[in-house]
């Protein structure tokens, strides 16, 4: 059982350690220092849901040749897209902005407990690549185990979404001072523009494979 314990925590880190739009809004919150609880608390209950679905439900009937995940690939490409466009905007605004403060109220930062919810919500739940990573990967690798194996599993990919949420949420202030400028905001924006950029590319060229396969 310790194998599959590791295999969950090594695949949760393989997909959650990386720079994507939950995870860029994530830092922003925690840098900013705006309703940071709030926004972790969501993202661990729909990873809880969403995974919890994909390993013990659905997830393992959702293969990579299916119209279902060609349909998603699709939509995952046009949020990337559409994401990246928001970044670089947002980081052309800062290089703009004289004073942090006249960026701090911008769209990409919650400044209150409601909005931070909701965008945690939207970035989340109506990003395709969330459903492609847990329907898809965790879904298919799940299908593969007995139901009490399936546990221990689900054990390993929650663990590390707790200790990456918080890790982030209340690690990322130590570097709190360094994003004073608004220079620093917009390398930041640049870097996810530029994440989203490669991850779109790598799903456009996964997708192209897939249609040719149908």
């Amino acid at each position: 059982m310790m194998n599959v314990f590791l295999q969950g925590v090594l695949l949760g880190i393989s997909l959650i350690v990386v720079i994507g739009a939950q995870n860029a809004f994530v830092l922003r919150q925690a840098l900013a220092r705006k309703h940071i609880l709030s926004v972790i608390c969501v993202c661990l209950v729909c990873d809880i849901v969403v995974m919890g679905f994909s390993v013990f439900g659905i997830g393992g009937a959702i293969s990579q040749g299916s119209v279902w995940f060609f349909l998603l690939g699709v939509c995952g490409v046009g949020f990337l897209l559409y994401y990246a466009a928001s970044s670089f905007m947002m980081a052309y605004t800062l290089l703009r902005a004289h004073k942090l403060h006249q960026d701090i109220e911008s769209k990409n930062i919650a400044t209150t407990r409601a909005k931070a919810i909701t965008m945690t919500l939207a970035l989340t739940l109506l990003n395709p690549n969330f459903y492609i990573d847990t329907f898809i990967i965790i879904g298919g690798v799940s299908a593969s185990l007995d139901s009490s194996a399936k546990g221990v599993f689900f054990l390993g990919l929650i663990g590390v979404s707790f200790v990456w949420y918080f890790g982030v949420g209340y690690g990322a202030r130590v570097f709190s001072s360094f994003f004073q400028s608004p220079r620093a905001w917009a390398a930041l924006e640049c870097f996810t523009g530029c994440i989203m950029c490669a991850l779109c590319y790598g799903l456009g060229t996964m997708l192209y494979a897939t249609y040719m396969e149908m």
